[in-house]
């Protein structure tokens, strides 16, 4: 469904339900995607999914069936869920646990018509330390509920079809033949067309391709800044590259370290803390965290959605003792000015757990795309 305007389609699917004075609930497997849906929210905080989908064969949501939550569900026409194809299949398992106990009756979902949208040529689920059996394993398609699914499609391509770039259409094309295994590939390598791309040898030259005139960011407005980064696989990588960068910023610089906690006191002397701040688990803010004034940064915690939540984009102020102040670069807030503070964040695949004190904050001049791990 990629580039379908599919959201503008449950958009009005949602609108259509909620006309009626019917219940229609909006949610994605990401922050991001979520500001995008009428009303939307990401669906672990909405449906109070498990933070380890893996740890029971039968998961289901923290709903209380005496809370006012459960009482909307009892009631509910319509449940658009948007990424699913990201999404771990424990989650709509355990949604499908918890509609039946809360509606009591055993049919699929309670007979709530439920909206599952994706791409599985996109991202899959990310299963930490996994293999790629474990994520295909850990995909909707292997799910019990699979079968019972009905599959509609849609074919045209309608930002190519209304929009006016001469070469889009072959874009699509290309994109599409790549996604379906169909595009030419040695050794599981393909070769972009040279008119798509430009070829740098440096990291340097990297970065004066993407980010010209990089010293003077901070008199750059936001449209710019909205249409450039730089994507690597790996985290070892974006640090290397955010590192060259701020070194070519000028403005005010500071340093911001965490207090890194064990969970539990009796771990206490197996992991020290000058261990704990070496770590640098996906999706968590460093222990030593530097930015500067004018640097673009991403938000990697839901604060207050849809204007601040996982994957939002921001511009640095002012950088204050316990506030980080911001200018929002992406979504329904842009040009607004926020206060980042620092928060607890705990993450969720380690052998032991441990909290970091820290603004979830991250450099944005690289993003290695796994912004959506739901961590604490």
């Amino acid at each position: 469904m990629k580039k379908k305007r599919k959201t503008f389609l449950f958009n009005l699917v949602l609108a259509k339900v909620r006309s009626t004075r019917d219940i229609a609930l909006a949610v994605a497997s990401s922050g991001i995607a979520a500001t995008l849906l009428e009303g939307g929210r990401t669906a672990h905080a909405t449906f109070k999914l498990p933070l380890n989908l893996t740890a029971s064969a039968t998961p289901f949501c923290n709903i209380s069936k005496q809370s006012n939550f459960a009482e909307v569900l009892k009631d509910i026409k319509l449940i658009v869920w948007d990424e699913i194809t990201m999404a771990h299949k424990g989650g709509v398992e355990a949604l499908n646990i918890s509609l039946k106990d809360i509606r009591e009756n055993k049919r699929l979902m309670d007979g709530v018509t439920v909206l599952l949208a994706g791409d599985f040529r996109q991202t899959l689920p990310v299963v930490p330390k996994g293999t790629r059996t474990d994520e295909v394993k850990s995909c909707l398609k292997r799910s019990t509920l699979w079968p019972k699914i009905n599959i509609l499609k849609l074919s045209k391509n309608m930002r190519v079809h209304l929009g006016k770039e001469k070469f889009a259409g072959g874009f699509s094309d290309l994109l599409l033949e790549i996604g379906n295994g169909d595009y030419p590939s040695f050794d599981e390598m393909i070769t972009i067309p040279e008119n798509l791309c430009t070829v740098v040898t440096t990291v340097q030259d990297l970065i004066s391709k993407i980010y010209p005139d990089i010293a003077h960011i901070h008199d750059k407005p936001m449209e710019w800044l909205c249409e450039r980064a730089i994507l690597t696989p790996k985290n070892d990588q974006a640090a290397v590259i955010n590192d060259t960068l701020m070194m070519s910023f000028e403005g005010e610089e500071k340093v911001y370290i965490s207090i890194d906690t064990v969970v539990n006191m009796d771990d206490a002397t197996n992991y020290p803390v000058e261990f704990l701040n070496s770590l640098k688990p996906p999706g968590m803010p460093y222990h030593r965290l530097i930015l500067r004034v004018g640097i673009p940064i991403m938000l990697l915690r839901n604060l207050k959605p849809p204007k601040l939540c996982n994957g939002t984009r921001l511009k640095v102020k002012a950088l204050h003792h316990n506030i980080v102040e911001a200018t929002i670069l992406t979504g329904c807030a842009k040009g607004e000015t926020v206060f980042v503070p620092r928060i607890p964040l705990i993450p969720n695949d380690h052998p032991f757990e441990f909290k970091r004190l820290q603004f979830p904050l991250k450099v944005f001049c690289n993003d290695h795309k796994q912004v959506s791990r739901p961590n604490s």
